[in-house]
Formats: C-alpha cells, structure tokens, sequence
C-alpha cells in the first residue's frame, strides 16, 4: 500500500515577479477584519481594526463607536497578513493505493500551500469633545453626542467626509451613549499611507459595531475575527455553525470553502459564525519574527541601492511599504514607483537627487515594525486564539456580533482538515480507472466513480456529490459564556442517508465498468481479501457513534 499526502489551501497563494506586485492601490471594502485581545483580570479590551478604503485621500473619514475612551495607536496590516496565513483553514487529502496502481505517484505530487481618561471641556452643541490627537497617519477625535444629527453634523461642519446616509447606522450607538472615533488623513498623507487603528479601552465585552459597517458593506461581506484571551471565544449574540466538510471541494484546491461557511450562515439565519481555528496562541510564536528586524544599517545607508537592498531582506511588499518609500526615496522624475523600487540598481538616478535614509529607517520602525513587535508581545502573553468567520449582507447588519470567553467547550479546532482517499485499484489496474473512497475525520465516508467515468460525464468529484452541499451547516448551536452548546439543528442523520447513496450508486457504476472493460479494476469487484475487507470502510463510516 502507498500512501501520500496532498494539501490545498482553499485559496491559493499568488507569486509576482518583482518586490511590489500590482496590488498595491487601496481596495473596496469586502470584509471586516479585528483582532481583539481580551484581557479579564483588568477588564480591558484591546482591538485592531483593519480599514479598507478606495479613493482619494481628501475623501477618506471613518468613524467608529467604542464603549469607553480609548488609548489610540497604530498598527500593521501585516498582522492580518500573518494571521490569516497561519489560521487560514487547508484540506490535505492523503490518498492510499489498495492492492497497487499502475500510475506513477509522482504525478499526484503537489507542494504544500504555504482598541481612563475623562472629558475635557463640553463642545457648544450637544457634542462632547474628548480627545484631538494625531495617530500614525491619521488625524483623530474622540466625541460622544446627545443625538445622531448633531454627531454628525459636527462630524461634517470640522472636514469628516461623512454621508448623511450614516444617520440611521449611528442612532443605536447614540442612544447607548457610546464614545465614537473619528478619524481623517492628515494633509501630508495619502490613500496608501492607510494602516489599521488600534484600540485600547475598559471593556468586559467583544462586540463589533456591524451595524454601521452596513452603509457601505459590499454583498456577503466577508467577517473575519481574532480573539486573543484565556480560552476559546464563542458568538454570544451569534449562532454558531459547524460545517459539511462533504461539502467542501476537496479535490478542487477547497476553493469554495468561504461560500460554503456564507450558505452555512444563511442556513442559521444569517446571523452565525463558524470557527476556522481555536486554539493555542502559540501558534503565532513564530509568525513576526521579530529578530529580523534592524532598521539601524538602513538609517545609516550611503546610497539608494544598498537602502533598498537591506529594505527588501527584511520587509514585505506591501502598500504601506510603498508610501514610505515614496516619501523619503522618491522615485526619479518619469519613473513609476513599483518600477525604479524593483530595481534601483537599474536606473541612474540624478546628480541632484534627494533622499532622506534616517527618516526612512524611523518612518519603517514606526509604521512596521513597532506594532509588529507589540503583535508578538501579544501572542506571547495570552494562551488562546480563536478564529471566527462569517458573511453578511447589508440587510443582516440589525445585530452586533458578540463574543465571549468559554472554558467549558472543546477548546481545540485545528484548521487543518484531513480526509483519505482509498483508490481501488485492484491487481495493477489504472489509476483513473479506478473507483475510490473518501474518509472523512468524523468516520464519514463516500464512495467516487473512478476519474474517466466522472470525465466522460463532464462531472467533478464536486458534482456527483451535489446533493450533500443541500446543507452547508451540519450543526446550528447556540453558544455562550459557559457550559456546552445547545442544538438547534443536527443534520448528521440525513448526511449519512446521502452518503449511503452516493456510495451505492458508485459501487454500482464500478460493477458496470468492470463488467464492459472485463477487468479487475475495482478491488471490491475481484473478492481480494485486504481490498474486500477495506472495500466495507464506506458502510463502516455511516455506523460511527454520533
């Protein structure tokens, strides 16, 4: 028997050519991103927002409720960028010959996918000023308001570009006498020099403001949330779902698993969340890697070439990565910034020519490196992670997603997912023409028509195993601060009368190929001891304990 293991991210990482690829103008909103990190024994919620913005920079305003006065710092897209790719749910199918395969393995062979202070003076108006001060690249203010208009009002008479279709959003936060977080770009400041804010303020609750995400939300907008704290983080105000992973495309590269968790939340009502991860923070130990960071040679560079060369040892392409380089290493008069940042070397640049290499070095520790390093400090100081996703349209956005702390639940969800694929092949039979299995973690399994039965139907694994993506959610449960959950639906009975079928539908497909090709391909079909005693794996899998 051989066996080989094969991974695939449910979305694909991409390569470029050059040290910044084409993707480095700000993009539309499409998902919310937050890492909250909950500390219980000071009472005190620290959360990091990412922003999404598309346009000018005269036109960005953002604005935001909080439930007490912040402390306001910078922060790093980068943390989501490491976040997402250490958490990011994989399907690994291992694949086991029964009997022996005539094709070379070889060819299967694929790589693994790698948020106290007091009040000042009271602003004329109903509009309490608390705080004016500048963050990062922004220019902020801390307010609370005796009613929607005049919020906003004074909002859009001090230059917040603020659409009165906001109204609506805001009323619930006012009524709750919330503090809310204004913040524009400062005059020197561009669209790309937009980096997340982070939050820091006295809380014992984890709640995202959804409902005023909903003005300018684009469909099934995408929720994904980080909670660091003592244990597993569980939606409070939420329904939590647990997925068919039968419906996952596991033969496909899992490309659809995001729609899968949008269907399972739609299955919910539209208001769920699904866990990708859950637990150890220690996950991340590694992730910032803090020791590579040295900003010193880059301040003390003599030319732009060897500048640009220690920049690239040490920092990712990114759009904030650009500004700052747009800011104090200008690129020549003609040039396009991507190009002359790919190769310095490649270009003679002006006798006259004028840059800043201390205030690159300062600017790079500042805006990357620093919160960086609080990032690891973090992940190094709280013992659990939680990742949590959801989709929403504009018209869900009626209830802000809680969260809560659960010491009682399982506390680990690995975001690796695992299923085997036995390939009957019979004595030397091929591998395309063989029929198989797929073994799912729970002991669930379903049986395949071989490659060249599905591709002369025009079908995919996916395809023949439509009807079990009829439900996306597996489980509905509601969730809370203690004690397990409570079901309200289990669709595993009605996922195991599918899967007993499929499985008799493809045995039965087999039998008519082996009988018209008059071979032994199948292992089930030649009453081999070892293949006949594997082939009952399928029935076995619909009688495991629930």
């Amino acid at each position: 028997m051989s066996v080989l293991a094969l991974l695939a991210l449910s979305q694909p990482a991409a390569a470029c050519g050059g040290f910044f690829c084409n993707n480095t103008e700000p993009v539309d909103q499409s998902a919310e991103r937050i890492l909250f990190v909950h500390d219980e024994e000071v009472g005190e919620v620290e959360a990091h927002v990412q922003i999404f913005f598309s346009g000018s920079a005269d036109e960005f305003a953002w604005v935001v409720p909080v439930p007490d006065v912040p402390e306001l710092f910078a922060s790093s897209d980068e943390i989501f960028t490491l976040l997402d790719a250490t958490t990011r749910p994989q399907f690994r199918l291992i694949y086991e010959e029964i009997d022996e395969c005539s094709n070379d393995w070889s060819y299967y062979d694929y790589p693994e996918a790698a948020f106290d202070t007091t009040a000042s003076d009271a602003s004329p108006g109903g509009v309490n000023v608390v705080a004016e001060e500048k963050v990062g690249p922004y220019e902020t203010v801390t307010l609370r308001a005796r009613s929607t208009d005049e919020l906003l009002t004074w909002l859009q008479d001090n230059d917040f570009d603020l659409p009165d279709a906001l109204s609506p959003a805001l009323d619930p936060y006012v009524a709750e006498e919330s503090y809310f977080v204004a913040m524009r770009l400062a005059n020197d400041k561009s669209s790309g020099d937009i980096q997340p804010i982070g939050m820091r303020y006295p809380s014992d609750a984890i709640s995202i403001p959804i409902q005023l995400t909903s003005i300018a939300a684009t469909p099934d907008m995408r929720v994904e949330t980080y909670v660091l704290g003592d244990y597993r983080a569980v939606p409070e105000s939420y329904l939590h779902v647990q997925i068919n992973e039968a419906a996952i495309d596991w033969f496909g590269g899992a490309w659809n698993y995001e729609e899968v968790v949008t269907q399972a939340a739609n299955e919910a009502g539209g208001h769920a969340f699904a866990t990708d991860y859950a637990g150890d923070a220690a996950i991340m130990a590694d992730a910032f890697d803090g020791d590579r960071y040295d900003t010193a040679p880059i301040a003390a560079a003599t030319d732009p070439v060897e500048a640009m060369e220690l920049v690239m040892s040490q920092f990712a392409g990114t759009t904030m990565l650009m500004s700052i380089l747009s800011e104090f290493m200008p690129p020549p008069e003609g040039l396009e910034a991507q190009d002359f940042y790919n190769c310095v070397a490649c270009f003679e640049l002006p006798a006259d020519y004028a840059w800043d290499p201390v205030g690159l070095a300062d600017a790079l520790q500042e805006r990357i490196v620093e919160p960086l390093l609080h990032a690891d400090e973090l992940f190094a100081t709280h013992l659990h992670l939680t990742r949590l996703t959801s989709s929403l349209d504009a018209v869900e956005m009626t209830v802000d997603p809680t969260f809560v702390l659960n010491s009682d639940m399982k506390q680990q969800v690995d975001h690796v997912h695992e299923a085997r694929v036995l390939m009957y092949c019979g004595d030397g039979g091929d591998w395309s023409e063989s029929s198989r299995e797929i073994v799912f973690a729970d002991g669930r399994s379903i049986r395949l028509p071989s490659e060249d039965w599905l591709d002369s139907q025009g079908m995919t694994e996916l395809d023949f195993m439509e009807r079990l993506s009829d439900k996306a959610a597996l489980v509905i449960e509601q969730t809370s601060a203690s004690g397990e959950p409570i079901v309200i639906a289990d669709y595993n009975d009605w996922a195991d009368e599918q899967a007993y079928d499929l499985s008799t539908e493809a045995r039965a497909i087999a039998a008519e190929e082996a009988e018209a090709k008059g071979c032994g391909c199948d292992a089930t079909t030649t009453g081999g001891g070892a293949a006949g005693l594997l082939g009952l794996v399928g029935l076995v899998g619909l009688r495991r304990r629930r």
